[in-house]
């Protein structure tokens, strides 16, 4: 048995992942990503776990790293008062940074824009995929990462939706060359905390456009996590200054004026000198509500869900990236050692991935619940750290 034609919906981090993997390993390979261009930047910066960059560190070793690591898990009060400081030695970097690497290393040929599927059929000689353009396409496995609002798994598993948590991230970058010396020596080599009543904020540097991760030219990533509850004022704050209802995510520059001089009075009022500096520097901040999802199944004959397709974590484990890389890497191992039998290798790959989704889902709620709700989130608890697997992992 050969290695299989592999076809993957979804053409973002976690499918360009599986995509660089499987390929390598020996599969024929083709991405179908809906977008009509290559996915846009709008500033978003991620805590780079381990498995999200692994496939360049495995490759080129530490020279080929896509981040740049933060010596310090610092929490800071409303005076902007050191409560705490870790040496833990995270890595962040941009979003876009990542996907640019990977869409390198896949190459142009077999990445198609403006394919969006619609449907496939799916039985035991293979899948075909079905796309909005018209264009169809044959192959032996179709691996769908394509999203939290998965297509494919609005087919597989009708009802099995995101249910909104109850609150969003107001995020944004800032230019450290425009921050005063005070909060870029804040920040030269931490990520900062406040914890707020109710809510926190982080802040931390990740690279620029280029790629650069010395000061004074890296950006200065914020994510704000604020309730908003369903059925009032979460409704309210989505509809943009078009007058168009967002359903998840409010991109920079669409929000009311209304809603961004509010988040700016109260952080004039709430945040730490050094974080208020930095949200206030941000011209254009967006909006990504947070959402749980949890799916029953990921694999179907010869159809599997990866990543947010399959689970949606809230982001406090910053491990929405990692478990969509973690699916491919499993993916990749378990086809290995089948010799690219399909029919032996989902069943396993999907017993062991389901307990990883609900497990780091339910590390998630806890936490999303203990900072928003229930106010028991401390400065510098140990438990509260990032990591896939467990705490630090």
């Amino acid at each position: 048995m050969g290695w299989p034609r592999v076809l993957i919906a979804g053409g973002s981090i976690g499918g360009l992942t599986a995509a660089v993997l499987l390929r390598d390993l020996g599969c024929e390979v083709d991405v179908y990503e809906r977008s009509g261009a290559a996915l846009e930047d709008r500033g978003a910066g991620i805590v780079v776990l381990p498995v999200t960059e692994r496939y360049f560190t495995e490759r080129v070793g530490d020279e080929g790293r896509v981040s740049l690591e933060l010596t310090y898990w610092t929490y800071v009060d409303r005076d902007g008062n050191v409560l705490s400081a870790d040496p833990d030695h995270f890595r962040f970097s941009g979003w876009a940074t990542i996907y640019r690497a990977l869409l390198d290393v896949f190459g142009p040929e077999r990445y198609h824009l403006g394919h969006e599927m619609v449907g496939f059929d799916n039985d035991a000689d293979g899948v075909v995929a079905r796309f909005a353009n018209g264009v169809s396409a044959k192959g032996d496995l179709l691996v769908c990462a394509d999203g939290l609002q998965s297509t494919a798994r609005s087919i597989l598993l009708p009802g099995v939706e995101p249910g909104y948590a109850g609150y969003v991230a107001w995020r944004g970058t800032t230019p450290e060359a425009d921050l005063s010396e005070k909060a870029r020596a804040d920040l030269a080599d931490s990520m900062i905390y406040q914890v707020l009543d109710p809510g926190h904020i982080l802040v931390y540097a990740i690279p620029d456009h280029q790629g650069r991760t010395s000061p004074p030219h890296r950006v200065i990533n914020w994510v704000w996590y604020r309730n908003y509850p369903h059925g009032g004022s979460f409704e309210d704050l989505m509809l943009d200054r078009d007058g168009a209802q967002r359903a998840g995510t409010m991109p920079p520059g669409m929000m009311r004026d209304d809603h961004l001089a509010k988040l700016r009075a109260t952080a004039g009022r709430v945040l730490a000198p050094t974080l208020r500096e930095v949200v206030l520097g941000c011209e254009r901040p967006m909006i990504q509500a947070v959402f749980d999802l949890e799916s029953p199944q990921m694999a179907f004959d010869r159809v599997c869900l990866i990543g947010d397709a399959a689970f949606g974590l809230r982001p406090h484990v910053a491990a929405g990236q990692a478990k969509a890389c973690a699916d491919a890497w499993a993916l990749r191992d378990t086809l290995k050692c089948c010799a690219g039998d399909i029919d032996q290798a989902l069943p396993r790959w999907e017993q062991t991935q389901l307990a990883l989704g609900r497990h780091a889902l339910e590390r998630t709620r806890q936490m999303g619940n203990a900072s928003q709700f229930d106010g028991t989130m401390v400065p510098g608890d140990p438990a509260w750290k990032f990591g896939l697997w467990e705490s630090g992992n």
